[in-house]
């Protein structure tokens, strides 16, 4: 593959990426609800796609990482964890006034005015 080939190629990779975005943005204009979520989307598509290509790259973003765990950052050791054992649940108990499990919940459904 000479020069010219690997330029095409990038042109090409480039287009597509383009294409792709304006794809993604007019799904997006078409759709209702937080249109930021969509947003947020593209760019987390776009590094994923650049990390992919580019393998070395996260390989030494894993390597930073884990060394700042080791000297002591709380930060670092708490993405760590959390990428390797997941997230820890968060729990909530709902209790009465004394302390004792509520009883005698009663739910009314109310038909809205049509």
């Amino acid at each position: 593959m000479n020069l010219l080939q690997k330029n095409n190629n990038k042109v090409l990779l480039i287009n597509n990426m383009e294409s792709e975005l304006d794809r993604a943005a007019k799904i997006a204009e078409g759709m209702k609800g937080n249109k930021n979520a969509t947003k947020n989307k593209l760019f987390a598509d776009q590094l994923k796609r650049h990390l992919v290509q580019n393998p070395h790259k996260l390989e030494k973003i894993v390597e930073n990482l884990i060394e700042d765990a080791m000297e002591g950052s709380i930060a670092a050791a708490k993405e760590v964890i959390d990428r390797v054992d997941g997230k820890a649940i968060q729990s909530t108990e709902i209790t009465g006034a004394d302390g004792e499990p509520l009883t005698g919940i009663q739910v009314t459904f109310v038909k809205p005015n049509e």
